[in-house]
């Protein structure tokens, strides 16, 4: 009998319809809004990049899709373009609302027909002066090709002609600059502050920048192309990989076109003119839209010192078992405790000053640490490369393959070893995405391993937005796993033999399984069998067929996911008796928890991994034990009070509707995030 399993892609768009929910809650303060519809655009962005492009290739497969365990594409590819005509109208609405209400706070976002009369000077001085030496107009005519248009920027396309209607018209591309800001604040006109889109100084100016030519009439239409992002390349993990994933990268920007959109009132005639020579006149990746795209950019919206119209600041949580780190140091406290730190609410400046702290202990012999994505300026990697100046063996597995990162990671990978650093270049045939870092230690005539082992990057950028766990612990026996997996990193025909880990491709996935199938063993004996599950997403079918027989065995299970959930919980079908709730609010959910009820003696677990595909079979992932009491504990509470969410809560229904999780009479109000935080400072 075939299992219940809805398509990762449209899964993944109700997760994004989640984060479009919060650019409309009127109850969100505006500039937050403003984010979470900029956060949603970048979110649509990165599907199409890659998600739609894989189904693209995909469809081209005919029949052969069949071998591979997957819902017919063709299908999916279908669902997906109604799902995505139908969030764009949401999100035009919850855009249109939030200048409303932008404008009734005080913000006007102005355009070039409207800007004030009196900051045309100051806006032509600023168009000649900081844009106008930017712009390299690209004429485009009948019998010349395009060239290659590249995929992050978005470009202006500019019909010339004379108002009079007299001769042939002229047109052109411009592609807008990225190294200025998408939003300009002007100067303050009467009791409004104005802020202009970059697209608008560019309208503003077209006379100046065309004026020397035979034109009088300037229209323009925003058009932007979304392409392909996968990498081809071998795994050949010698020095060419740097070359060949150069050449990747290059491609990239060359890629496919798996979207092309467009402003809806862009003349026909001159749109096709340019579809043609993107020879995408007759594709299906076409989409009108409105007068601005890349509203990814609504991220970096400006503040305007209008903390009133932002989420208040919290100040940190401290841990108490950390209390006295300036005067005892890591070393002293973790030989006594492990520490148990929960980001964003836990400083990750913790984690910084562990690093340097091994940096200068003269007792510290050896630092390893996996690198997936970094900080931009990482004070972490600042902290490595200290270490290896300062005479530590300093050893860092940099993955070059990681989305979007590989362009970064190879440069990080060069300045580490110009600092003195070793660098293994990746795992052939698997991408390492544990976090995990090790240091060795020589005490009273022996070493001792002090390890971090974390749900998320090793990255400040991200810590302060993205909810994940860090342990900290010395742990003789988990630290010796830790070692193992960096030998195997060095050495990767030898598997890892391990006593506390549970690491993919080897183990991990038999080691759920088993897991499970104990507390289904409970419920057929007529004990309790529970699960508590928290991931990003889920969308192994093994793992979700797993979970249906679970259910119908009697196990309670309940789980929280924040983005792909191809599980269906239909009552009447395999998924009864499965709860599921997905959280969106001002932090990104983005740690994985595992709570195994074992009959009342809770095991519970820490990990890198989602339950993908790829998760477990064709990456290493790390899922580590808490074995101090107290911390399962705190993990056991932290995850009771998320469930407990009637506030940012989503049921995880049948259909995927997104209904907000509602209160009983009588019932407080739980917002799990803030509640989280109340707790944690409880403890410290």
């Amino acid at each position: 009998m075939k299992i219940p399993f809805r398509s990762k892609e449209a899964s993944w768009l109700a997760f994004n319809a989640r984060v479009l929910q919060e650019g409309i809650n009127p109850a969100v303060p505006i500039l937050e809004r403003i984010k979470f519809l900029g956060i949603y655009s970048s979110n649509m962005d990165e599907f199409f990049r890659v998600r739609v492009a894989t189904l693209k290739r995909l469809t081209m497969l005919g029949s052969r899709w069949k071998e591979l365990n997957i819902p017919d594409p063709n299908v999916t590819f279908r669902e997906v373009s109604a799902i995505v005509a139908k969030q764009a109208k949401d999100f035009n609405v919850a855009y249109n609302q939030a200048l409303s209400d932008l404008s009734d706070s005080g913000i006007d976002l102005v355009d070039d027909q409207h800007v004030p009369t009196k900051l045309h000077g100051w806006l032509y001085d600023y168009f000649r002066n900081e844009v106008s030496p930017r712009l390299m107009p690209i004429m485009l005519k009948a019998s010349a090709a395009l060239p290659q248009l590249k995929d992050h920027p978005m470009y202006l396309a500019i019909r010339l002609n004379k108002k009079d209607g007299k001769g042939r018209p002229a047109h052109a591309l411009l592609e807008m600059p990225g190294d200025l800001p998408r939003f300009v604040v002007l100067p303050k006109s009467g009791k409004k502050q104005l802020v202009m889109y970059m697209d608008d100084i560019i309208r503003f100016g077209l006379g100046d920048l065309f004026g020397h030519l035979p034109y009088d009439n300037y229209e323009s239409y925003a058009i932007k192309f979304t392409r392909d992002a996968e990498i081809q390349y071998e795994d050949d993990f010698t020095e060419s990989f740097y070359e060949k994933l150069t050449e990747g990268l290059r491609a990239r920007e060359e890629g496919l076109p798996v979207r092309a959109n467009y402003d809806s009132s862009f003349p026909k005639t001159f749109l096709n003119l340019v579809l043609r020579k993107l020879n995408l006149a007759k594709s299906d990746t076409i989409y009108p839209g409105a007068r601005y795209h890349n509203r990814k950019d609504l991220i970096g919206f400006p503040k305007l010192g209008r903390d009133d119209l932002l989420y208040p600041v919290s100040p940190p949580v401290f841990t108490r078992s950390l209390k006295n780190r300036e005067k005892q140091g890591f070393f002293n406290i973790l030989r006594k405790t492990d520490v148990l730190l929960h980001f964003p609410y836990h400083m990750f400046r913790r984690y910084i000053e562990l690093l340097r702290e091994a940096s200068i202990d003269p007792l510290v012999q050896e630092i390893s640490m996996t690198q997936y994505r970094l900080a931009k300026k990482s004070f972490v990697a600042r902290a490595l490369m200290a270490a290896a100046q300062n005479g530590k063996k300093v050893t860092v597995l940099v993955e070059p393959t990681a989305r979007f990162d590989e362009k970064a990671n190879i440069a990080w990978a060069n300045a580490y070893r110009a600092a003195g650093v070793r660098v293994v270049l990746g795992v052939p045939g698997l991408k390492v995405h544990s976090k995990l870092l090790l240091i060795r230690r020589r005490e009273h005539g022996a070493d001792r391993y002090y390890s971090a082992l974390g749900t998320g990057n090793f990255n400040e950028d991200t810590s302060s937005i993205f909810a994940d766990h860090l342990l900290l612990t010395s742990h003789p026996e988990i630290g010796e796993d830790v070692a193992a997996i960096f030998k195997f990193f060095e050495y990767t025909y030898r598997r890892p033999k391990l006593k506390h880990l549970k690491v993919a491709p080897f183990e991990l996935r038999g080691f759920l399984r088993e897991k499970i199938e104990r507390e289904m063993d409970l419920a057929k004996s007529g004990r309790e069998g529970k699960l508590s599950i928290k991931v990003n997403n889920i969308a192994d079918t093994e793992t979700v067929g797993l979970l249906y027989q679970a259910a119908q065995a009697g196990v309670k299970i309940r789980m929280i996911a924040r983005s792909m959930f191809s599980l269906v919980t239909d009552p009447e079908g395999p998924g009864a008796g499965i709860e599921a709730i997905g959280i969106v609010d001002r932090y990104l959910e983005h740690s994985r928890v595992l709570i195994f009820h074992n009959e009342g003696k809770p095991e519970v677990y820490l990990s890198s991994a989602d339950f993908l595909p790829r998760n477990f079979d064709t990456r290493v992932e790390t899922m580590f034990p808490i074995l101090d009491t107290k911390l399962r504990d705190q993990l056991i509470q932290y995850f009771e009070i998320q469930w407990r969410d009637n506030c940012k809560a989503r049921i995880l229904d049948k259909d995927l509707s997104n209904e907000y999780r509602t209160r009983e009479e009588g019932e407080p109000e739980v917002r799990s995030q803030y509640e989280i935080e109340n707790y944690l400072r409880s403890l410290s």
